[in-house]
């Protein structure tokens, strides 16, 4: 299983939500780039990164620093936070992006969004499912996690898998920055549900073992982003997992 370290973006800063509430926001007195070029050294492959301007309000002001990322890091990143239109879409699909985390635009906009993907494009996109748990039932979650779709995870996960996508970022958004662990039963699901999904699980994540479990859950891959901020995984233990890859 990947581990692939978060770096979320606000206002040019580094930042970590609460629960995805943008009203609890902690800020860290790191450089984006020097982050980055610190998980490069400690073994990391990849890099997730969020434009949380984008997510909230639907306008990228965070695109020079991302775009100075791709030009001085080897890491492969992945990046998302308000890609809502075809044309932001074609913009970064020709950048040196690995992958596109797409969420709200793919959710509300279907047949806008499959228009304007080439087919051999469609393996570049991360379909970004975030949930919130409503009567056991897993509904997903738009625009930065401020709106609650009638969509449950489910049926979204057959309705991306029958039009040929296989990436997803899935985030239980009550767990997600509160380092109170992944929820493990929710991915045991989803890759009981689409068994050929790679699930990237996000959202709780609080120490080493919190990765050990959802590697023997044999998931594809994990976001941390809080708990390598605040050292709760260690950089020896990130080397450590990392190694045993």
């Amino acid at each position: 299983m990947k581990l692939i370290p978060a770096i979320d973006l606000l206002n040019q800063k580094c930042v970590r939500l609460y629960q995805g509430n943008f009203d609890e926001v902690t800020y860290y007195d790191l450089d984006p780039i020097e982050l980055a070029k610190h998980y490069q050294k400690l073994g990391c492959t990849n890099l997730h990164l969020v434009d949380l301007n984008g997510s909230k309000d639907g306008v990228n002001t965070n695109t020079e620093i991302i775009e100075n990322l791709l030009n001085c890091i080897d890491l492969k990143i992945q990046m998302g936070g308000g890609i809502r239109n075809p044309e932001l879409i074609r913009k970064w699909i020709k950048s040196d992006l690995t992958q596109l985390v797409i969420g709200s635009f793919a959710i509300t906009k279907f047949d806008e969004f499959i228009e304007c993907l080439d087919v051999d494009d469609r393996s570049r996109v991360i379909i970004a499912l975030d949930i919130s748990i409503d009567n056991n039932m897993p509904m997903v979650m738009i625009d930065g996690w401020q709106k609650q779709t009638d969509l449950d995870l489910w049926s979204m996960l057959n309705k991306f898998n029958n039009s040929g996508f296989f990436h997803f970022l899935i985030t239980d958004i009550n767990k997600d920055g509160t380092l109170l662990g992944p929820n493990l039963a929710l991915y045991e699901q989803c890759m009981e549900h689409s068994v050929d999904s790679k699930i990237i699980c996000s959202g709780g994540i609080s120490s080493l073992n919190d990765l050990q479990k959802l590697r023997d859950l044999s998931m594809y891959a994990a976001v941390a982003g809080k708990s390598l901020l605040e050292q709760k995984i260690t950089d020896k233990e990130i080397k450590k997992f990392l190694q045993e890859e």
